[in-house]
């Protein structure tokens, strides 16, 4: 889990761009760790005067992705409006689905560590992104850009 800290800062404190270094200790990892996903094309970084820096955007999609949205959430408490779109932030639903799509859930939440919840929210945006056109949620899905 990320430090509480780490999360307030970056949705509640923004900077245009990080140092690398930066943003590394801000997503709670090694420097070596943030240069791999930066060069597995996760991170997008932007060449300076100065060396590479990574936009806020960029960084912030990035940690919505890594990081559980639940814990996300309970870092920013009473923040939460100010920092995260209404669209994008949870919400409760009760579904009713074969049970071997649930015993599916839960083995790959299992496997990487997740909660159901992350893992099936993780595949609906892919069914988002598919028909965010005629859905009329182009916008939300663009943010944090």
């Amino acid at each position: 889990m990320p430090a509480a800290a780490n999360i307030r800062r970056l949705f509640l404190d923004p900077q245009p761009t990080y140092p690398p270094p930066d943003a590394a200790a801000l997503l709670g990892m090694s420097a070596r760790e943030l240069d791999g996903w930066v060069a597995a094309g996760e991170l997008e970084g932007e060449q300076t005067g100065n060396g590479l820096v990574l936009p806020w955007h960029e960084v912030v999609s990035f940690a919505m992705s890594f990081w559980d949205q639940e814990d996300i959430e309970a870092a920013l408490g009473d923040d939460l409006a100010e920092a995260i779109p209404e669209l994008l932030r949870l919400a409760e639903l009760h579904v009713r689905i074969p049970r071997m799509e649930v015993v599916a859930l839960e083995r790959v939440a299992a496997r990487d560590g997740k909660s159901v919840s992350a893992v099936l929210g993780r595949e609906l945006l892919d069914f988002v992104a598919t028909h965010a056109e005629w859905l009329g949620l182009g916008d939300a899905l663009a943010w944090p850009a």
